[in-house]
């Protein structure tokens, strides 16, 4: 019952997180504003926490003991077995630097907003365009995207 629970929960919220879409926004700014300011802050994060590479080792999975016959009955023990490890190359100053870049947008007035996308009947509702500045957002508002990172936010 609870593992049923789980799963409806997880899937509920895979669908929802699907029906948004996270942008920058301050009133009024327009987008080369966005994308210029976007642009200097990942070079600054870039500068600030440049790629480090760190690698780490993942233990090998542990084979357990088993016993293994033919057809003859006769029976034999294979002992217990590690298999190889596994070394996996990550940048360590990944997050810093998405920490960094967000901190310099939010120093220009900017923050991360999740707008839900628009419902068909909206989206049929509004002559197709993009947004280029960006207007004042509400609790209605709701956006559509309209390929290659352009957006049209609309709030009905």
């Amino acid at each position: 019952m609870l593992g049923s629970r789980l799963l409806i929960t997880c899937l509920a919220f895979g669908v929802l997180s699907g029906c948004t879409q996270q942008i920058y926004y301050r009133q009024g700014a327009s987008i080369p504003e966005i994308q210029n300011a976007r642009d200097s802050c990942a070079l600054l994060s870039q500068d600030a926490a440049p790629y480090r590479p760190v690698t780490r080792i993942v233990p090998g999975r542990i084979i357990p003991e088993r016993k293994v016959c033919d057809a003859g009955g006769s029976c034999r023990i294979i002992p217990a077995q590690q298999s190889f490890p596994e070394f996996e190359t990550i940048d360590g100053n990944a997050e810093k630097r998405v920490l960094i870049a967000r901190n310099c947008m939010a120093q220009q007035g900017f923050q991360q907003v999740s707008l839900p996308r628009c419902d068909t009947a909206v989206r049929q509702s509004v002559p197709v365009g993009v947004t280029r500045t960006l207007p004042r957002i509400s609790e209605t508002s709701c956006i559509i995207s309209r390929g290659s990172g352009a957006y049209q936010i609309v709030t009905p």
